[in-house]
């Protein structure tokens, strides 16, 4: 009996010097560069930038670093992959590609090495989301800016932009505004003042983040929101709602623009109308930040390292590309054809653009109140900050 404890003893010492040094070599292993980037705006807590930035040397290597998962700095806030079950996280998306960090991270495994298991679901529209948001029953919302998220602010409730998603280039951006081409090539509309009156789709309906793009494209020609008939449809519907004449037009999310064009449904006449816009959003609940900090700050940083993945030439890896195809339901032949968002590496929020947005939404008589609002305090950079000093910034 004796013997036998010994014996155990034994191997399970052996066991342990084993495991010390294999945990010494992989720690010592150097990162694998799988990731590209793009330079970074001078600060990360200013508005977004409204231009592709342009490659750097600097970027990539930080990236690269990112995506071989480097280890942290020792003490850092949310650095070290906690022990004990995963941590569950309630996210809400709308598909697109806006979120394509989300995805990437998701499926690279990024939360997993933060130990978090993300429960996601999906939406037509962020309207549909910012009840549950404010209320705390979910996490997080990847979802679009609308009316409904400056009038739950206006009321008090307690939530926060921590990253804006995806932001359009200044030529070229990846949402459409969209008319019918059977009404086009019977002349039956030949601008867009033509549209008076007539049905345009977005999801969401009045009020959404796509009703504002609506708005701004409109605008080229002297048009408001009060001048047509907003038609709420999902962005996968719209494709099929041009084609068969339920509406006119419509403001088309990636990838899906470049579908309805692809299929003869739809075809532009105005373009960057709203360059460098951004009207999509990571949020966290109140409740979230305040009952579970450590996961939020984990979250952030696995986020950020979904971010250093779509930089450059990354973003259409054979990889990614099927996230993404699996995640918005689209084809890699669309996803290829489409014009890439910007995803600003350093996670900053594209102030400027959101302030717009509520003072679209509160002109066209959308919101619950008239009165300017202080939209500053829908954010908190301090989440991308604390995983910026992780795993330093992108350039």
């Amino acid at each position: 009996m004796v013997h036998s404890r010994l014996r155990l003893i034994y191997v399970a010492v052996v066991g342990l010097l084993l495991s010390v040094v294999l945990t010494a070599c992989g720690s010592a292993a150097s990162p694998t560069a799988t990731a590209g980037s793009t330079a970074a705006p001078a600060s990360a807590a200013t508005a977004r930038p409204t231009t592709a930035a342009a490659p750097s040397t600097t970027a990539n290597a930080t990236a690269a670093s990112v995506a071989g998962s480097a280890p942290a700095p020792a003490g850092a806030t949310g650095a070290a992959k906690p022990g004990g079950p995963a941590d569950t996280i309630k996210v809400v998306h709308v598909p697109g590609l806006f979120f394509a960090p989300l995805y990437i991270a998701i499926d690279r495994g990024f939360f997993k090495e933060q130990n978090i298991e993300i429960s996601l679901d999906k939406a037509a529209s962020g309207s549909e989301v910012m009840a549950f948001l404010a209320q705390g029953q979910i996490d997080v919302g990847a979802v679009g800016l609308s009316a409904a998220t400056f009038n739950t602010l206006a009321k008090g409730f307690d939530f926060k932009v921590i990253a804006s998603a995806g932001v359009a280039p200044q030529k070229d951006g990846p949402s459409k505004f969209e008319v019918r081409k059977a009404l086009v090539d019977g002349g039956q509309v030949k601008t867009i003042a033509d549209l008076k009156g007539r049905k345009v789709a977005v999801a969401g309906g009045t009020g959404s983040a796509g009703a504002y793009l609506a708005v701004k494209a409109l605008q080229t020609a002297g048009l408001t929101g009060k001048d047509v008939q907003f038609v709420n449809l999902a962005n996968p519907d719209m494709v099929q709602a041009l084609a068969n004449g339920a509406v006119d037009a419509a403001l088309i999310g990636t990838p899906f623009s470049t579908q309805a064009i692809q299929q003869g449904a739809g075809t532009i006449l105005v373009d960057d109308f709203a360059p460098g816009y951004s009207t999509t959003t990571f949020m966290y609940s109140g409740k979230f930040i305040k009952d579970r900090p450590d996961v939020a700050n984990r979250f952030a940083l696995a986020l950020l390292k979904g971010y250093r993945a779509v930089q450059g030439q990354n973003y259409l890896s054979d990889a990614n590309v099927q996230s993404y195809v699996k995640y918005t339901s689209s084809t890699e032949q669309v996803i290829r054809a489409t014009p890439p968002f910007v995803y600003d590496p350093n996670m900053a929020i594209t102030t400027e653009s959101i302030k717009d947005q509520e003072k679209v939404y509160r002109e066209n008589g959308w919101t619950d109140y008239s009165q300017s609002l202080d939209v500053g305090k829908l954010f908190d950079t301090s989440f991308a900050d604390r995983a910026i000093k992780i795993v330093g910034p992108a350039g």
